[in-house]
């Protein structure tokens, strides 16, 4: 069915930028970047009676397949059923052309669109045409694309791109945060004992930390070291010593939230980062990881002392470890099994 001729286009964009200013704050609640993608995907396409699809796709640019891997809009079915094979054709069509980082640009498709798929969802979902954004990372070699339907001819340059563009550096940056998460579960910053991070990955924990304080600019540090560690390795043998540091890994990570990052520092020594975190949450914490600890009693009773600090913005966060690192002394000298803080 052609689209209405009546057409406000500085209405369909403020519509259109309304709903997701209105969303983001739920939005961003949400811990998982591709829920985040879909849900603004999903906010766009519910603002516009024009947009009938909106799909992305992130990963290695040397890809030879594309499958739309978060999508939203009543022609979902069309991107759940869609693979861009790489060949002689779709490596000059506007999915593979805009993954090598070519220029957001507009394509008008009809039914006698060569690209077959547009002919599909063209005559099946009034598709007219449709607008694909390079998605850019400047993580390992990873890019992306989104693409966005619409049912009217010249939508895009109707409404403008501008928006759209926009849409496409937040869901670079979003995706590009996911992949460091992943490289950060699955490649060698883990020490080989606890599965902990290590401290090979302190640059991309700094990194992570320094996005977040965009949004929200509290994070804490926490310096935790089991009290008397070297008595346990002395009178019941390095076996014993390492089951006790696996069991105390283990209760930090249960307590700690999916996006805090908790790494042994060396010996028995772990470093915690709490980024978006009050301070009165960050002494919570530190405060369940004392009392967790104390009540593991097995295979020998043992206590931790925890150091506590601020990651100021614009300063390092090895300044903040350095500062909590003092945290910590006063906590020994204070006895041991407690919680001190330094400003």
């Amino acid at each position: 069915m052609p689209a209405p001729v009546d057409f406000d286009a500085s209405a369909e964009r403020s519509r259109i930028a309304e709903t997701l200013l209105a969303s983001s704050a739920r939005l961003l609640r949400v811990r998982n970047e591709l829920e985040i993608i879909k849900g603004v995907c999903e906010s766009m396409c519910n603002a516009s009676s024009h947009i009938r699809l909106a799909w992305t796709w992130f990963g290695p640019t040397g890809t030879d397949i594309i499958r739309p891997q978060v999508y939203a809009g009543s022609a979902s079915e069309y991107a759940a059923n869609m693979t861009i094979d790489r060949n002689l054709l779709t490596d000059l069509g506007p999915a593979f052309r805009t993954l090598r980082g070519e220029a957001t640009e507009a394509f008008k498709i009809s039914r006698w669109s060569l690209f077959g798929p547009w002919r599909e969802v063209s005559r099946s979902h009034g598709v007219r045409s449709v607008l694909a954004v390079p998605l850019h990372s400047s993580f390992s070699e990873m890019a992306g694309i989104f693409v966005i339907y619409a049912d009217r001819e010249r939508y895009f340059e109707q409404v403008g791109e501008g928006l759209f563009i926009a849409l496409g550096a937040l869901f670079s940056s979003v995706l590009s945060a996911s992949a460091e998460r992943v490289e950060l579960e699955q490649v060698i910053n883990h020490d080989p004992l606890t599965g902990l991070l290590n401290r090979r990955a302190l640059t991309i924990v700094e990194r992570r930390i320094a996005r977040q304080s965009l949004f929200d600019p509290k994070s804490f540090v926490l310096v935790v070291d089991l009290d008397h560690f070297k008595a346990i390795n002395d009178t019941h043998g390095h076996a014993t010593g390492d089951e006790v540091l696996r069991r105390a890994s283990s209760a930090m990570r249960n307590l700690l939230r999916r996006d805090d990052d908790v790494m042994r520092w060396g010996g028995e020594e772990f470093l915690v980062c709490l980024a978006n975190t009050s301070q009165e949450d960050a002494l919570k914490v530190a405060e369940k990881l004392r009392a967790a600890i104390e009540a593991l009693r097995a295979p020998v009773p043992v206590t931790a002392s925890i150091g506590v600090a601020e990651v100021m913005p614009q300063r390092a966060l090895s300044d903040a470890i350095d500062i909590a690192d003092k945290a910590l002394f006063d906590a020994k000298q204070g006895g041991r099994n407690r919680v001190c803080m330094r400003v």
